[in-house]
């Protein structure tokens, strides 16, 4: 979590935080970052200026899943996450099996847990897809003071090794994960796709 001048960045993991990071020190913004027992990604529920304009990212469900696997295969399996160890396999088909029989629904859940549910949803919810224009709409909505062409020409961070571990869903896999996901599908306009 960052904590702005004049708001707030919920970090929903997977979905360019630490780019958005990196990008808004680039900006010019001062910030703390905010964190507890080390974890940048800290719930609606626990953020410490629910008075603050508050912003989030998030993605479609089928690069959620696939960049949640890359970035795990790169960077381990955390031992204390039963998520983790539920679903470590260093196949991706067979994780995203695991995924659709113990945790079907899921992200749309942890999505609740970060922007809130959509009837009291936080102030901005940008899209990953649009993560550059979408971070300068939620800093101007929230009236900071920043470059908007620092964060324009910021390269990309922290990026899943996709060449070293490729993702791919069979057309199968990808329809039973959309419709595990149907609520975000729909809550934010995501067509389905392969």
């Amino acid at each position: 979590m960052l904590i702005l001048p004049n708001s707030c960045f919920l970090h929903v993991p997977k979905t360019g935080g630490s780019w958005v990071k990196k990008a808004i020190e680039a900006a010019g913004i001062e910030f703390q970052d905010y964190r507890v027992n080390g974890d940048p990604h800290i719930v609606l529920k626990d953020c410490p200026v629910p008075e603050k304009f508050k912003f989030a990212f998030i993605r479609h469900p089928l690069d959620i899943f696939r960049s949640y696997w890359q970035f795990k295969m790169g960077n381990g399996w955390d031992e204390k996450n039963p998520f983790d160890m539920s679903c470590k396999t260093d196949s991706f088909q067979h994780f995203i099996e695991i995924v659709l029989t113990q945790y079907p629904g899921s992200y749309g859940i942890l999505l609740s847990e970060f922007i809130g549910e959509a009837e009291y949803e936080i102030e901005f919810v940008g899209k990953y897809e649009n993560l550059v224009e979408d971070l300068i709409s939620a800093l101007n909505k929230a009236g900071e003071t920043f470059n908007a062409q620092a964060i324009r020409d910021y390269p990309p961070y922290n990026v899943s090794k996709k060449e070293k571990f490729p993702a791919v869903y069979t057309d199968q896999l990808a329809e039973q994960i959309q419709l595990a996901e149907i609520m975000v599908m729909k809550r934010f306009g995501y067509e389905m796709k392969n």
